[in-house]
């Protein structure tokens, strides 16, 4: 599991400057973790185990067995757990299919012809549409491979046997794996859920004790606002998933649900206070800020003893019946406290206010995604993998050169749904392949000739299998790297268990993955083409058509509960894009167009920073709901967000290449609304919610040079 989230830059630049940008992208890459060491040394000893059955009993398809935990390690016990269920049954159904056809319909060479495509092209399609994780690549990579070894190893007993060494390897791997993980590793999903909750409370404490310390802060660095971008999507999903085996995640998933949300409000508005900055704190303010921190604190040492009773957090706010200066009229403050009176609700024993809760039918989800059999991408993305993998088949079967069968394999892997991220996964890919079979070959000639003994073996394969490890423990940037360095590696070392005089395994296994990459490039850039930078583009338009329904939620005189209910449910689709559109940049790294690519990054940027300042205005409306606001003040108030979310519609269908409008005149809407500001204010008897008010106002002179520099940017 990738343990590392350094974002990457491009700098373009001569060879020179290319070599540098290539050494600060390993040293970032490769920088220690939380974590990731320990996980190293996991993975590294349960590899080592498995090393022993595997020589005593001269096991075939040893790769299998390291491959499988490879695959499953991830940083806690429940997940790890998880994964091997899901991949044991994959494993189970995959063999299953596999020993079925090689009793019935061995000799059909058309048949095997025709399954090849058929079967790579099911374990795409799964691999898309399946909520379980890549349990379709699971299911269909030993059909795949059982379908065109008949041709690299014709012997028919061994074929026969075939599909119980694939089960009976990936089983034993995944059985020590799991073994060493509980001996080795106490850290369950709750661990994990309860560390991502006290990293984010941390950050808004100490956000929060440098604001009333008076210190100045920066647009350009932010320590909250990547956290409140990020959200807590991740963290939903562990939730449901780990809440499958875990008991205390499953009775109290409505209450750590609920936990996470008022975390996450924190932070939103903590990012948006921190952007915003507090000039000189008066006193009145310091207070406030040291109270929620001081409130955060507690909050952070409840939330680590989840076991016991949460202590009673008692409610911080400002001064109620007496008038507020105008640097008092912090909304992103006020909302800080809303949420920490809510804090003690959120804890098992209490009643949820209405809205903590989910939105009725936001939280169901099935086996598969929702528009599996209606978005025709999925046939796509299937059709062209399918092809490739044919289309290599044919070559090395008809040039009699099965040593390339690794072409096929690599077709199944590298088709992903962007012709970038499949040109960077086939890059890591030949990339791990060269350094691994590189440390294969110096360990074959200069190392292993002098071991007599099984320990003396264990060196050279611990320290390239704790290189591989730590690869694979990075982020999605280089962590496929790490896992073709240790198969490439474990082709040679556990190819055979006497001496050996080959090895073509190397070069075989190169030439295997340049001619499924070549191959596969090809059809991609020919059939139904999907570049990143045009993915991007669509999700930009999804990402603002969710501002505009954000913008575009009424005020009620009533409960706001519902509002707020479905204002977190479009915030948590918002996250969900966000983070889509980090991978996608990613990967429009290795496609052509640097220069549109920095322009959609532009766009995003600033789609971000508006997305946080709408999430404020959506958060602080509670402070706007007694009767007394004018009804004038109200009506003005939804005149300026129902033309903020006309702008915002209009961008969406801009970024989609529809027919663009003329857009409305923003900056005329916000004068009107001062000026009724200024007309209603003497009837408004309250200091405290006149105040508020001036705030809201603020956030909307906030949310204006945003919405223009958008409506600026170029997009083509």
């Amino acid at each position: 599991m990738p343990m590392s989230t350094v974002t990457a830059t491009s700098v373009p630049g001569t060879s020179g400057s290319l070599a540098c940008q290539s050494w600060e992208f390993l040293r970032r890459e490769l920088a220690p973790t939380p974590g990731r060491w320990q996980a190293t040394v996991r993975l590294t000893l349960a590899c080592i185990a498995c090393t022993v059955p595997i020589m005593v009993f001269h096991l075939q398809e040893a790769l299998v067995v390291m491959v499988g935990m490879f695959m499953i390690a991830k940083e806690d016990t429940t997940t790890t757990l998880l994964g091997t269920v899901l991949a044991l049954l994959g494993i189970t159904i995959g063999c299953g299919l596999l020993l079925l056809y090689y009793i019935c319909a061995l000799d059909l060479t058309w048949l095997r012809v025709l399954g090849v495509p058929a079967f790579v092209a099911l374990g795409l399609f799964l691999n898309r549409t399946l909520t379980l994780g890549p349990l379709g690549i699971t299911i269909c990579v030993p059909l795949a491979l059982g379908l065109v070894l008949p041709d690299a190893a014709p012997n028919t007993e061994f074929l026969a046997r075939l599909p119980f060494y694939f089960w009976w390897g990936l089983a034993l791997g995944l059985g020590i794996n799991l073994v060493v993980q509980y001996l080795l590793n106490h850290e369950t999903s709750l661990d994990v859920l309860v560390r991502a909750m006290v990293v984010r409370l941390d950050a808004v404490e100490r956000m929060l004790g440098r604001l009333a310390a008076g210190e100045k802060t920066t647009h350009e660095y932010s320590t909250l606002a990547p956290l409140a971008l990020a959200g807590v999507v991740e963290q939903f999903h562990l939730l449901k998933l780990a809440s499958v085996v875990e008991h205390r995640l499953k009775k109290y998933q409505a209450e750590f649900r609920a936990q996470f949300i008022l975390v996450d409000r924190l932070v939103t508005a903590g990012a948006v206070l921190e952007r915003q900055g507090i000039a000189s704190p008066n006193e009145s303010v310091q207070r406030r800020l040291r109270g929620v921190a001081e409130a955060c604190a507690r909050w952070r040492t409840a939330v680590k003893d989840q076991h016991h009773a949460p202590p009673e957090i008692p409610p911080v706010s400002a001064d109620g019946g007496v008038a507020v200066p105008d640097e008092d009229a912090l909304p992103s403050l006020a909302e800080m406290e809303r949420a920490i009176k809510l804090m003690p609700y959120a804890f098992p024993g209490r009643e949820l206010p209405a809205e903590l809760r989910p939105a009725p039918g936001k939280d169901k989800g099935g086996v598969l995604v929702p528009d599996a059999f209606t978005n025709p991408e999925y046939i796509h993305y299937a059709v062209k993998g399918a092809l490739a993998a044919l289309i290599c088949y044919l070559i090395f079967a008809l040039a009699a050169y099965p040593g390339v069968y690794t072409s096929v394999i690599t077709c199944l892997v590298c088709a992903l749904s962007t012709v970038g991220a499949s040109v960077q996964k086939g890059v890591l890919r030949f990339a791990g392949a060269a350094v691994g079979g590189a440390l294969g070959v110096i360990s074959f000639i200069w190392i292993f000739p002098h071991l007599d003994s099984l320990g003396g073996f264990w060196f050279p394969f611990g320290a390239v299998t704790a290189l591989a490890a730590y690869v694979t423990f990075g982020s999605l940037r280089i962590s496929y790297c790490g896992y073709q360095i240790a198969v490439a590696f474990y082709k040679i070392s556990l190819e055979s268990y006497g001496s050996s005089t080959e090895l073509v395994v190397v070069r075989d296994r190169l030439v295997g993955i340049a001619l499924g990459l070549v191959v596969f490039g090809v059809i991609n850039r020919r059939l139904w083409p999907v570049t990143a930078l045009d993915t991007i583009r669509i999700k930009l338009g999804s990402v603002f058509r969710a501002l505009v329904k954000l913008a575009g939620l009424p005020d009620e005189n009533q409960d706001p509960a519902p509002q707020l209910v479905e204002a977190y449910a479009v915030r948590l689709q918002v996250q969900q894009d966000l983070g889509t559109l980090r991978q996608l940049f990613e990967s429009a790294r290795f496609e052509s167009g640097a220069a549109q690519r920095d322009r959609l990054e532009a766009v995003s940027n600033t789609a971000q920073m508006l997305f946080l300042h709408l999430l404020a205005i959506i958060q602080h409306r509670p402070d706007l709901w007694p009767l007394g606001v004018p009804e004038p003040l109200r009506a003005a108030s939804a005149r300026f967000r129902a033309t903020l979310a006309e702008v915002l519609l209009n961008l969406s269908d801009r970024m989609q290449g529809k027919p663009e409008r003329p857009l409305p005149d923003l900056s005329s809407v916000l004068p009107e609304l001062g000026q009724v500001l200024a007309q209603e204010s003497k009837t408004i008897s309250e200091p405290h919610l006149s105040a508020q008010i001036r705030g809201r106002l603020a956030l909307y002179q906030e949310t204006l040079p945003m919405v223009e520099k958008l409506a600026r940017l170029p997009v083509n």
